[in-house]
């Protein structure tokens, strides 16, 4: 994928500062809040219900339309509602922000509360000449293009990994282009090296591809052509 003897010398810095994606209005978030008591527990988390506390999970949270059941949707103007404390806004908070913020509302009301934060609809959409294109989901609050692709296993024979598109959308729903060349290593000081929810990513083909498609087009209609002659042929011959 890189163009190793070109970069053999050339060093670049991932970038340092992994970037914080704060809750807007519509995000979907997984809570958890744990106490001492079993009872409260369970009134916070559902999933502890039943058998266990991995099946509960896996049942509440283990596909797209169960996380978007069970999570907790930030409303339109940024709070969430939750049992006994009410109302809290969270919106431009990051995981951690929310994390403090919640626990120190729970401490309120809760002895020694637990809190943990994750976002449920942290999506990047991969399409093109990857294996297995599709919607993505990241639950490890940071994904990179190189770990997205692997999630789609890789690249076709014909991806063209040169001109890899990364298209993100902005806080005034702008979209922005940022074109990413794979095979030079300058990838990591790329600002698309560390994806955004909602990100689409798109490997395009390679122009030997093209050919190819144009080939087999090429070979169709001439196939097609020759078997109207065979055809005339015979009629004409009766």
């Amino acid at each position: 994928m890189f163009n190793e003897k070109k970069d053999l010398n050339t060093y670049y810095d991932i970038p340092k500062s992994v970037p914080d994606h704060r809750i807007q209005p519509f995000d979907n978030l997984y809570l958890s809040v744990l106490t001492l008591d079993p009872e409260v527990n369970k009134l916070f988390n559902p999933s502890l219900e039943g058998s266990g506390i991995a099946s509960g999970t896996q049942q509440m949270y283990g596909s797209p339309s169960s996380q978007y059941i069970n999570g907790y949707m930030v409303s339109e103007d940024g709070t969430i509602n939750l049992p006994i404390m009410g109302e809290i806004n969270l919106q431009g908070l990051t995981l951690r922000e929310a994390q403090v913020r919640l626990k120190e509302r729970a401490s309120e009301y809760l002895k020694e509360p637990t809190v943990q934060v994750k976002f449920l609809n942290y999506k990047v959409n991969i399409l093109g000449e990857v294996l297995n294109p599709g919607i993505y989901y990241n639950y490890e609050g940071t994904i990179t293009l190189l770990d997205a692709l692997s999630m789609a296993n890789g690249i076709t024979t014909f991806a063209n990994i040169e001109d890899v598109v990364v298209k993100r959308s902005d806080k005034q729903d702008r979209i922005e282009t940022i074109n990413v060349n794979l095979k030079d290593n300058s990838i990591y000081a790329s600002k698309a090296y560390y994806l955004q929810p909602n990100d689409v990513v798109y490997i395009p083909p390679s122009k030997l591809k093209r050919r190819s498609e144009r080939s087999d087009t090429y070979s169709q209609i001439l196939s097609t052509i020759s078997t109207l002659v065979v055809a005339l042929a015979l009629v004409v011959n009766l």
